[in-house]
C-alpha cells in the first residue's frame, strides 16, 4: 500500500526523488491440533469469530480441519499477520502450531474469503473427486513438513471450489 509520494521540482526525469512507505504482503499457513476434537457447532463458532476478525483485520485465507488437526492459511499485510499468528498460537484451544510456509505474495490466492472452511471428515467432502491423495493423511506437520508445497496444494484444491 502506497502511503506517501512525493515529486521534486526536477528539470530531468533522473532528478526524481520518491519517498514512500510500501507494505509487505504475506502469506503463512501453519498447522496445529486441538485439544479435544471440535463438535460441528463449535467449529462454526470458530468460523463465524474467525471471519469476523479477519474481515476487520483485511485478512483473507482458508481454514481446513481434519481429526482434530488443522490448517489454516493467513494472507495480508506482513504485521498484521504476524500479529494475528501470535495470538493464534496463545489460543488455549490447539497445541503443536507449526508453521510450514511463510513467504511474501504479490497477490492474495484467498482474496475473496475472509476465512474459507471445510471440514475434511465430513463424508461429502471425502466423497470430492480428486481428494483420495490426501484422505488418508493427516493435517500435521509431519505429513507436510518435507514438502510443504502439499499444503498449498490441498488449500487451493478447496478454495477451487471442488
Amino acid at each position: 500500500m502506497l502511503k506517501h509520494l512525493q515529486f521534486d521540482k526536477v528539470s530531468t526525469v533522473s532528478q526524481f526523488s520518491f519517498i514512500f512507505e510500501v507494505s509487505t504482503m504475506m502469506q503463512l499457513v501453519y498447522v496445529s491440533s486441538a485439544n479435544t476434537t471440535f463438535s460441528n457447532q463449535e467449529l462454526l463458532d470458530l468460523l463465524i469469530r474467525a471471519r469476523e476478525k479477519n474481515h476487520s483485520l483485511g485478512i483473507s485465507g482458508m481454514l481446513l480441519y481434519k481429526g482434530g488437526n488443522f490448517m489454516q492459511a493467513l494472507e495480508g499485510e506482513e504485521e498484521t499477520v504476524k500479529k494475528l499468528f501470535k495470538t493464534i498460537q496463545t489460543d488455549p484451544r490447539h497445541h503443536s502450531t507449526e508453521v510450514l510456509l511463510e513467504e511474501p505474495i504479490t497477490e492474495r490466492s484467498f482474496a475473496d474469503w475472509s476465512m474459507g472452511f471445510r471440514d475434511l471428515s465430513d463424508p461429502a467432502v471425502l466423497s470430492t473427486p480428486g481428494f483420495t491423495r490426501f484422505m488418508n493423511n493427516p493435517l500435521t506437520a509431519e505429513t507436510f513438513r518435507d514438502d510443504p508445497t502439499g499444503c498449498m496444494e490441498l488449500l487451493n484444491f478447496f478454495r477451487q471450489g471442488r
